[in-house]
C-alpha cells in the first residue's frame, strides 16, 4: 500500500516479474535469482515525494538536506526545535556504499508519479480531487488500459488526444526525468515542478 487515507495513491509501485508459472515457488526463485523466472524491474514513487525525506520543522517551513542539516545542526533555525529526522538522512548515517551503486544483476527500475497529480501539475493546481483532473484521468485509464500504461507506455499523441498535450507533455517529462521533486518534510509532502511549467 503506498498510501492509504487518499485511494488515488494506493497502489503507486510495483515489481514487474516474467515468471515461467505463476505461482509462489517461482516468485520465491525469481527473487532468489533461481531458476528461470526473473524480476524484470520495479516501479516506484520518487523517494522524495514523501512525507519525511528531508529534515524539516513544518510549522516553520524550514527543510534541510542531510548535507545541511550535518552543517547547520539539528534546531530549526527559526525557533530553535529539534527537526524531524529524514529518511534520507538516516539512510546516509546506515549507508555502507556509495549513492547509486547498483549490485551486477540488478533489476531496473522507473520513477513515475502518481498520474491525478501529473494531471494537477500539468492544468497548474493543486487540486488533484478537482472534476477537470479526474475528467482527464478516467478519460486516459478507460483510453489506455490503466494509470501504469498511461504513465509508462501509452504514446504521447494518444494522451493529447485524451486529455490535452500539457498533460502529455508532463507525462513524457516524468518518463525522461525532466521534472523536480521538491522533498518531502517532516509531514509534508514533496512537490513535483516541471521544467517548463516552472
Amino acid at each position: 500500500v503506498s498510501h492509504a487515507p487518499w485511494p488515488w495513491r494506493l497502489g503507486r509501485e510495483a515489481n514487474l516479474f516474467d515468471l515461467k508459472e505463476e505461482s509462489y515457488k517461482e516468485l520465491v526463485l525469481a527473487l532468489r535469482r533461481e531458476g528461470e523466472s526473473k524480476l524484470l524491474m520495479t516501479i516506484e514513487t520518487h523517494p522524495q515525494y514523501g512525507k519525511y525525506h528531508w529534515s524539516g520543522h513544518r510549522g516553520c517551513g524550514v527543510r534541510f538536506s542531510p548535507g545541511e542539516t550535518k552543517a547547520k545542526g539539528d534546531a530549526c533555525p527559526r525557533c530553535g526545535r529539534k527537526l524531524t529526522k529524514g529518511v534520507e538522512q538516516r539512510v546516509e548515517a546506515l549507508a555502507d556504499r556509495e549513492e547509486g551503486f547498483r549490485p551486477p544483476g540488478a533489476a531496473g527500475y522507473v520513477h513515475i508519479l502518481p498520474l491525478s497529480e501529473v494531471i494537477a501539475a500539468a492544468y497548474g493546481t493543486s487540486y488533484v480531487d478537482s472534476a477537470q483532473v479526474w475528467q482527464a484521468y478516467n478519460k486516459l485509464v478507460e483510453g489506455c488500459g490503466s494509470e501504469f500504461s498511461v504513465m509508462l507506455d501509452a504514446e504521447p499523441g494518444t494522451i493529447a488526444r485524451l486529455s490535452s498535450a500539457e498533460v502529455a507533455e508532463a507525462i513524457v517529462d516524468v518518463r525522461e526525468g525532466r521534472l523536480i521533486v521538491e522533498p518531502g518534510y517532516d509531514g509534508v509532502y514533496g512537490k513535483i515542478r516541471f521544467r517548463k511549467l516552472s
